[in-house]
């Protein structure tokens, strides 16, 4: 840990060398929260961690770069399929969504509901359409990606030191990878409806206990990259096995990703979202969310807005 950062956000205890939180901003002036720096063997929370300065913005231009490359590779004369082997992110295949089944950020001081019986039933019957579409090769490929803790991490470690551009891996990495891209662009053709949903990011430090102390990448008008997958959920309370003291929760507002989910005799919303995307912080803060029992629970929520398509 830096000296800048150690002597921002706390000190080592004589006793057991804890770090002891203060609650103000862990960030120095030469550092960045990345929500994806860490080390993730599971799907179920994203491992931030802290990136120089200079680091983290050479790798904001690296990838407006490939974006830029991906425009060009769209205006090429390439069939349809070759563009996507060439494409360093992959493309969103969602149908125009209609303003009412458009989801949008709730609310921030708004107690957050779980989906409705009709909203998850018809999640699911998108999804079964989807997956009789689908190769076996990429319901392979999907499958394996989240139930095999050693291909998460790997290709999650492989995605962040490629700034989450295909071209940039080995061969045998880009055709895995790729493979999960079209399984998702698949869903996605069958996805009519724009979603909200949760995932849990651990930070490598206790969560400030107001808002305005999070890290600055994570307050109002800040932009976030996420070059891995994503796993979520569409209720919180599906995620409360994994939230602890060094938890946030990201709420997100897209149209994009793979239902996983069951209907509503199974409590499992969960949605696999692409690699690749791009968000902005719109708001921050305690946020309340209603469980299956009928308790409240509570978790810093940070709204996030897809911005992936700008």
């Amino acid at each position: 840990m830096p000296a800048t950062l150690r002597h921002i956000w706390g000190v080592f205890d004589a006793a057991g060398g804890d770090l002891v939180a203060y609650n103000v901003s862990p960030d120095a002036p030469t550092t960045r929260l990345d929500p994806e720096a860490g080390t993730s063997t599971t799907p179920t929370s994203k491992p931030a961690g802290y990136r120089s300065a200079d680091t983290y913005k050479d790798r904001a231009q690296e990838r407006d770069s490939a974006r830029e490359l991906d425009r060009m590779v769209e205006d090429a004369e390439f069939t349809r399929a070759r563009k996507d082997l060439e494409r360093a992110f992959p493309r969103a295949t969602v149908p125009e969504v209609s303003e009412r089944k458009r989801r949008e950020l709730p609310i921030p001081d708004s107690i957050l509901q779980p989906p409705s019986s009709r909203q998850r039933k018809v999640r699911s019957v998108n999804k079964h359409k989807a997956q009789s579409r689908l190769p076996a090769v990429g319901y392979t490929a999907v499958k394996t990606l989240i139930d095999d803790p050693d291909r998460w991490k790997t290709v999650g470690e492989a995605l962040s030191a490629a700034r989450g551009d295909a071209q940039q891996l080995d061969e045998k990495m880009r055709s895995q990878v790729q493979r999960v891209d079209r399984a998702i662009q698949t869903a996605e053709r069958w996805g009519d409806r724009g979603h909200i949903v949760y995932c849990a990011v651990t930070l490598p430090h206790t969560v400030p206990q107001e808002a305005v102390n999070l890290p600055s990448t994570l307050q109002p008008g800040s932009r976030l990259d996420f070059d891995r997958h994503t796993m979520a959920a569409h209720t919180v309370h599906q995620l409360d096995e994994a939230l602890g003291e060094r938890e946030v929760v990201f709420e997100i507002e897209t149209d994009r990703g793979m239902y996983l989910g069951r209907s509503d005799t199974v409590d499992d919303t969960t949605h696999l979202l692409p690699r690749g995307m791009r968000f902005e912080v719109v708001s921050a803060g305690e946020g309340r969310y209603r469980r299956p029992d009928g308790s409240i629970g509570r978790r810093m929520i940070v709204q996030l807005r897809d911005v992936t398509k700008e």
